[in-house]
């Protein structure tokens, strides 16, 4: 679940973005491009957090 909802604010927010680069180069708008783009990177987040960043180590009890 918790995938599906960095893929949706990634996708929102760079569709946002993009529109917003577009008009301030005056260049046209891609918004298949940038879908493209948000969806990669919502990928590389959500691996990064996967792989590179470590679990908190379990508290050992002492008897």
């Amino acid at each position: 679940m918790k995938f599906f909802v960095v893929l949706f604010w990634s996708l929102i927010l760079s569709e946002i973005a993009g529109f917003v680069i577009g008009k301030l180069n005056d260049t046209s708008f891609q918004p298949n491009l940038v879908a493209i783009i948000a969806v990669v990177f919502a990928v590389f987040i959500f691996v990064l957090d996967k792989i590179a960043i470590p679990k908190d180590p379990e508290a050992k009890t002492s008897k």
